[in-house]
Parts: structure tokens; sequence; C-alpha cells
């Protein structure tokens, strides 16, 4: 090798030397909270081409680090590092498309970036893209598709992945009804605890003429601790019953996800527990008490894995004596301080995950454009964002909380089991069953952002119903 050839590729290496250097002493800086300084050294990289660099630099912009937040500047700094093959930037462009953020929503686009990562063998990109396909969101609906993605991630795995696709079968929705393999799949998704394939056994029980008992509601355990309920007086959307005070709570167990609409049709069908005074819910004239409806039909379309609403609290109560003497376990409502502690997830935010309103549909079924592009004009302010939901959505469908809880905020509000008192004097504390006078708390699919905060509450009567109302258990 001559000397001008040593030279060049010493110079070569040298360089590569000094770009990682440069990239670490980026990670360096940021995690010392020197964010302008990792800023420098990434935009630098950056604009050599450095896909590390580039993923980095589009995050500080998505979230307004060190610079000022700016989702075009994301968008085009993901696409670079998206070019040059960065999974994780792939990611994060298929959620901007589909969230409409920095660019016009575009459902096909990013379904273009999670058939990528789908062919490559990212499994929750194959199990967001069979769900695509099935709902024909930016492509033509194609169920056989959807089977194919689901089958794929089921196989590697994939909890809600197996659960779907034990549902596909189930019903013969892209594929021949199987009943051998509708119950292979569920009872994986189930024996790993999802909830949501539970009720779709409970469909498969009755098909294969079963009668086992129902099974219970998975549960999270959270620990004993202090935090401030209510909520501070700059928060944004605060009302004057939020009164913010310090709150301890002895260990409990909390649901996992709502009540759904199937378990609530087996307690019916068991108990033969009906009710025919109707539910409040909205329609021609706005919101208002409508005879006919109810759970079963609350003027949405809803199937069993949707969370229940049009129950009273009451009828949560009644839901949870009768789950009780079939599991042996004692089933209640959680008191409002054990849901807020719950909800919050450790964060002081007006949200478990922050104060934003643009990415909670990300985490939460909500008043959002996919309600107002439905009904036109809707009466309260909605989020600035698409959850891909006009009502309630399937349980489980958003991200999880950092305690392991789904849907606390959003999807319907859930009843807890104490009395309301606005100046909270220590009902928060206790369950009550004799007051007609409850709190429901976690805002819903109607909702604006200043209803769906972890210190709103709607106090309303125990015997009444609407449609954007439900609840999920707890037990000591």
């Amino acid at each position: 090798m001559t000397a001008a050839r040593c030279v060049a590729v010493l110079i070569v290496l040298v360089a590569r030397v000094v770009c990682a250097a440069d990239f670490s002493t980026g990670v360096e800086l940021y995690a010392k909270g020197d964010y302008e300084g990792a800023f420098e050294q990434w935009q630098a990289l950056a604009r050599q081409g450095d896909s590390r660099a580039q993923y980095r630099l589009a995050q500080m912009f998505a979230d307004g680090v060190g610079v000022e937040q700016d989702d075009r500047a994301a968008l085009r700094w993901y696409r670079q590092a998206a070019g040059q093959g960065s999974v994780a930037a792939r990611s994060e462009l298929a959620l901007m498309y589909s969230l409409g953020r920095g660019v016009r929503q575009d459902h096909s686009r990013a379904a273009y970036w999670y058939g990528l990562l789908a062919e490559d063998g990212r499994v929750p990109a194959q199990y967001l893209l069979a769900g695509m396909y099935r709902e024909g969101k930016g492509m033509a609906r194609d169920l056989a598709r959807a089977v194919h993605w689901y089958r794929q991630a089921a196989e590697a795995g994939h909890v809600g992945a197996q659960a779907k696709l034990g549902e596909m079968y189930l019903y013969g929705h892209g594929v021949d009804e199987d009943l051998t393999q509708a119950r292979k799949w569920l009872d994986r998704a189930a024996a790993k605890g999802y909830d949501v394939a539970a009720m779709e056994r409970a469909t498969l029980r009755h098909r294969l003429s079963e009668n086992e008992p129902a099974r219970a509601h998975e549960m999270v355990r959270i620990g004993s601790g202090c935090f401030a309920m209510g909520s501070a007086p700059s928060e944004v959307g605060r009302h004057d019953n939020e009164l913010r005070h310090p709150v301890c709570v002895e260990a409990f167990s909390i649901a996992r996800y709502e009540v759904t609409r199937g378990q609530y049709a087996a307690f019916v069908d068991e108990t033969g527990r009906e009710t025919s005074d109707g539910c409040h819910t909205y329609g021609e004239g706005g919101w208002g008490p409508r005879a006919g409806r109810s759970w079963r039909d609350p003027g949405y379309p809803q199937t069993d894995d949707h969370p229940v609403a049009c129950v009273s609290r009451d009828d949560a109560l009644a839901y949870a004596r009768w789950l009780s003497e079939r599991e042996g376990r004692s089933y209640r409502l959680p008191t409002e301080a054990e849901w807020e502690y719950a909800a919050r997830a450790g964060s002081e935010a007006a949200r478990h995950w922050g104060n934003d309103t643009v990415r909670a549909c990300v985490w939460a079924n909500v008043g959002d454009r996919t309600l107002t592009r439905h009904y036109g004009e809707w009466p309260w302010t909605v989020h600035p964002c698409d959850d891909g939901y006009v009502h309630t959505a399937p349980i489980g469908s958003y991200r999880v909380s950092l305690y392991g809880i789904h849907d606390i905020v959003g999807n319907v509000w859930e009843w807890t089991c104490s009395s309301y008192d606005a100046a909270y004097r220590g009902a928060e504390h206790r369950c009550t069953s004799g007051d007609r006078n409850g709190v429901a708390r976690g805002g819903s699919w109607s909702n604006s952002p200043r209803w769906t905060r972890s210190a709103a509450r709607f106090e309303n009567r125990a015997d009444a119903r609407f449609d954007l109302v439900g609840f999920r258990l707890a037990h000591d």
C-alpha cells in the first residue's frame, strides 16, 4: 500500500473515531442537562449524515428539549434517519403521520413505514399494520392481510396479536372460522393475563357449550404511598372542587382495564339484572335522557371488548358483588383517593404522561378531531389530535401508564365508591353505599382537555346512567 493510500485510510479511521466521540459527547452532555451542548454536537453530525445524531436531533425538536418545539423539523430529521434504515426513526415517522404531527395526517404514509418495519420483522409494527388492514386505515380494508400480520406477531409472542388472531378465527374474519385455532390463540393470550382475550374466550365457551365460571379481572398491585391529591392553582383547566391536599393510601389492587361490555353481559345473563329507564346520551338537541338507551345500546356501536357504558354506580356495585361471589374475592370500586393515586402513576402533572394535550391520542381515547369529523360540530373543545375512534375504543388500545394501567384517562368516566364532597373533608378515603351522590373520574371519549386531567371530578346521582360513564374494579 502506498504512503498516500495509508494516509487516506488513516484519515478515514480518525474521522470515524472523532464522529463516535462527538456523538458520545452529545450523549454525555444530554445526560448532564446541557441540552444546548448536546444539540450542537448532534446537529453537526446529523448534517454529515450520522443517522444516530439525526434521530436524537429529531427527538429534541419533537419534545422541545434544548430547542424550540418544532414538529416539522423533527419530521425532517426523522426522515433523514429513516432513509438510512433507523428503525426507531421509522417508528416515529409512522406515529407522526398517524397523528398528523408536523404534517397532514396521512394513514397511508403511516402504513408505508409500518410496512417496512413489519417486513423487517419488527413485531410491534406487524401488530399495528394488522390493525390498519383490519380497520381499512390508509389502505383498502383487507382482513386476510390483517390475519397474516396478526399471525406473524402472534407467533413471535405478541399477546395482543394472539388475542386478535384468536378473535379473527372465532368470528371467521379474513379466515375460515376455526374454533380450535380460536381456542389455541385466545388461551395463549389469556394465560398471559390479557383481559380482552378472556371475554372472547367467554364467547368461545358459549359456542362450545362449556359452562366454566367467568374469569376474574387482571389486577395491578399498587403499593402504599402518599401524594398531593387535587390540582395546583396554576393548572390549566382547573375546577374549584380540586383542592390540593396531602393524601396517603394503603396498598390495594386496581383492574388493568375497564369492565367491558362482554363482561357486563355475562353478569346480566346470569343475574337477570336489567334496566329500562333509559340513559343520558348525545343526540339531536344535545345531551339528555333518552328512553330505550342502555348498556346494550348506548347510541353508538360497540363490541364486547369495548368498555361498558350507560351503567350507574348502583349497577357497578351490583356487578362487583356478583363477581366477588363468583371468584371468592372481595371486589369493589376504588375510592376517589385510590383512583387518583393510581391514575397519576407518580406524576404531579395534569395527566400521567404530562401536560401535553397534543400527544393525548397516543395515551387515551378522548374528545378529538375524529369526533368533530363525525359530528361536524361539537359542544366542547377537543384535543388537537386523532385517536382513531369517534366513541369508545376497545380496551387496551392505547399506551399503558407507568403503573401498568390502560385507559385510566378517557374512553369512559369511571365510577368510584366514594361520596362526592366538593371540599375534600375525608369522603375521598371511604366507600359508601347509601349516599345517592356519587363521583366518577378520568374523562371520556367525548371530553375536552379540561376534563381529561387526573384531578377532574364528575359528580352525579349514584343511580344515573350516561353513555360516557363506566367503571373499573379494585380490591384490598
